[in-house]
């Protein structure tokens, strides 16, 4: 449940972390890098809590 609260707010955070990094361009390499790592974990985590992922057969 909390999961499914926070994989939304880690996404957010990690877009603006990675436009903030890209607005700064090179000193914001650790910034650009922690909002890669935010977006990647959201969309693992919301890949993960969907309930189509769970039933998928195969393409049947």
């Amino acid at each position: 449940m909390i999961l499914m609260i926070l994989a939304p707010l880690v996404g957010v955070l990690g877009a603006l972390l990675l436009s903030f990094g890209a607005w700064m361009i090179y000193p914001a390499a650790g910034y650009i890098a922690g909002g890669v790592l935010c977006l990647i974990w959201s969309w693992l985590v919301a890949r993960k809590l969907s309930p189509e992922a769970q039933n998928s057969s195969g393409g049947e």
